[in-house]
């Protein structure tokens, strides 16, 4: 079982480490493309390549929220682990009611170019905004979760 505990801490930490990183490449990348682009030009580009974000980072959303809780389990005798996978978990599922409470409708609002063109620049400055809020989040989950890992082994 400890065998298991620590292979599935170790996927764990990948997973928050790879979502940090896709969480980056989005605002470094991705969200200056789209701040160059002409309104109505970065709609059109949304409708048609934004799912495939939404495909290729869905799975890392729910391994980063996931995983952190099935280790917090997993090490729950150990209080010294525990805290940091408990911690980890909390941060991920923070990051998950941003994502509801404001990603989705303002996605949704590109996905079907229901905002107003002379609004796009300014939300997708909020949306950069709101997205480093997550990558902060995302990254303080992973390092939390790695000091968890540092304490299971310390105690095993």
């Amino acid at each position: 079982m400890k065998k298991i505990a620590l292979i599935i801490q170790v996927v764990s930490i990948i997973c928050l480490g790879t979502f940090t990183g896709a969480m980056i490449m989005l605002y470094t990348a991705i969200l200056s493309f789209w701040k160059k682009a002409e309104p109505l030009d970065f709609l059109d580009w949304y409708v048609e390549y934004a799912s495939g974000i939404m495909g290729a980072t869905g799975p890392l959303v729910m391994s980063s929220l996931i995983l952190p809780l099935v280790c917090f389990f997993l090490v729950i005798r150990i209080k010294q682990s525990r805290i940091y996978w408990a911690i980890s978990f909390l941060l991920s599922v923070i990051i998950m009611a941003i994502t509801l409470s404001y990603f989705v409708d303002v996605n949704t609002s590109f996905a079907n170019q229901s905002i107003e063109l002379n609004h796009v620049k300014e939300t997708l400055d909020t949306w950069g905004a709101n997205h480093l809020i997550r990558i902060l989040l995302a990254f303080t989950s992973a390092t939390f979760a790695g000091f968890g890992l540092v304490k299971y082994l310390s105690k095993n």
